[in-house]
């Protein structure tokens, strides 16, 4: 209940103002701005779209209370908020012109071209007003005011990237007391996080601790155990959140068959897409890196004489790939180490403060500009916009060694971003955690998601910490 206040009590006045602001904003342009197209020359009565306006407003936060967008969701991106407002202002746009619609008072009927610019208007401004509340509330959780005190269940790979994800992004409000392990003894430290001791002991570590939120990041543990947990967190009022494994990332899409009446489950493997859907993901590809080639040729102009001037040696580098089906694939970048980097070293990933990098490559590898130039490979249809990111061949090889699931990857394009990448998965981060978000990808993949995927890639460019 307190969570489902902090989020309502700033959000629904906020969108009740900016749905009341929008309808003054589309009365004026709809008869002060363009005054000549008014049915009958004469301005409508002000009072009447005033009265309206309160309405209009209420009709908005109810649909938006209905549609549990005032639910606030921590570890989510703003990209979330904003679908989530866009259907919502969807239904509202209809429920909107249902009630102008069946609204009469002798000759009076209210415009329908003003309320077309209401929703234009309200749609906006409610997404710029969450925007900032959202930035608000997130130095508010910066400073330690309304945070989530967190408790993480678990010893292995799951709890150790539960930990990183909370460390790497404080704006979702999380701040971790300790770690409960029954393989480390109390005092210890694991991920840089202190033990505070065994499951058994996780109610009265919660109570001790005001903890609020417990993730549990143990997949050997029963389900007996498990319900054992939520059972103790419940009692102590304190929410429960379990992280899956990797097997049950991997088998998210659960479909039905049958064997003579014999029901069965088939989990889904790989991309399963139609042909209208494949199509639409291709079109996307082709649309985007078509009009961004000639949108940006002037900055790919600026950056090849950048780096042309930055050191002696080629523009562009051509690297080999492994693309779709293991196949290969040329992938070009502009070049931000010098022309001789792997010459004494052979492949190797580029570290922090690399000393190969040129001066201009520093600026490029963190902004990502270097990878502008696999838009052409997009057009191609050698990459796609969204996807796993393509390794080099011989990282590949030892990759599918390690990680039996590894060549999973390439059943899809590989892309120009990705959903490991988004996520800050990027330069020397474990490939086993890039590998669960690039499985989850192709398990879920839809329009949607590579939508989303492209909108936090805008957003996220200025903010990667891995970007070296």
């Amino acid at each position: 209940m307190r969570r489902h206040w902090q989020s309502l009590v700033p959000a629904l006045p906020s969108d009740a103002l900016m749905a009341i602001l929008a309808f003054a904003l589309a009365y004026w342009v709809r008869f002060h701005v363009y005054p000549k197209y008014i049915p009958g020359g004469e301005e409508p009565s002000p009072e009447r779209y005033a009265l309206a306006a309160p309405v209009v407003a209420i009709a908005l936060v109810t649909v938006f209370m209905f549609m549990d967008v005032y639910r606030m969701q921590r570890g989510t991106q703003f990209v979330d908020e904003m679908f989530s407002v866009l259907k919502a202002m969807a239904v509202a746009a209809v429920v909107v012109f249902a009630m102008i619609g069946l609204y009469r008072d002798g000759q009076f009927t209210y415009s329908r071209l003003t309320f077309t610019y209401w929703v234009l208007a309200a749609t906006i401004l409610v997404l710029v007003a969450r925007y900032v509340l959202r930035r608000v509330r997130a130095r508010s959780w910066r400073k330690g005011a309304g945070i989530d005190r967190v408790v993480v269940v678990g010893s292995g790979a799951g709890a150790d990237l539960v930990l990183q994800r909370i460390r790497m992004f404080p704006d979702y409000g999380y701040q971790v007391v300790g770690v409960v392990a029954d393989n480390l003894a109390a005092g210890n430290a694991f991920s840089g996080v202190n033990v505070l001791g065994k499951t058994n002991d996780l109610r009265q570590i919660v109570d001790s601790e005001k903890i609020d939120l417990v993730f549990v990041a143990a997949p050997d543990m029963s389900q007996d155990e498990i319900l054992e947990l939520m059972d103790s967190c419940r009692e102590c009022d304190a929410d429960f959140r379990i992280v899956p494994s990797m097997l049950e990332i991997m088998t998210s899409r659960v479909t039905g068959d049958q064997l003579d009446g014999i029901p069965l489950l088939q989990f889904r493997h790989g991309l399963d897409v139609d042909a209208a859907k494949a199509t639409s993901k291709r079109a996307l590809d082709i649309i985007v890196a078509g009009l961004g080639m000639i949108v940006i040729s002037p900055v790919l102009l600026l950056i090849a004489l950048l780096v042309k001037l930055s050191s002696p040696g080629p523009v562009l580098i051509h690297q080999e790939r492994t693309g779709l089906g293991e196949g290969t694939l040329v992938m070009h970048k502009f070049r931000t180490m010098r022309a001789d980097a792997e010459a004494k070293t052979g492949p190797v990933w580029a570290g922090t403060s690399d000393p190969r990098r040129t001066w201009i490559g520093r600026i490029l590898r963190r902004f990502s500009l270097d990878e502008l130039p696999q838009l052409w490979n997009v057009l191609r249809g050698e990459m796609s916009l969204v996807g796993p990111r393509p390794e080099r061949p011989v990282f590949v090889e030892d990759f599918k060694v390690k990680l039996p699931r590894y060549a999973d990857r390439h059943l899809v394009r590989p892309g120009l971003t990705g959903w490991a990448q988004v996520n800050d998965l990027r330069g020397q981060t474990a490939v086993e955690e890039r590998l669960i978000y690039d499985l989850y990808y192709i398990e879920n993949w839809s329009l949607a998601f590579d939508l989303k995927i492209i909108l936090i890639t805008l957003f996220r460019v200025f903010t990667h910490k891995n970007a070296y």
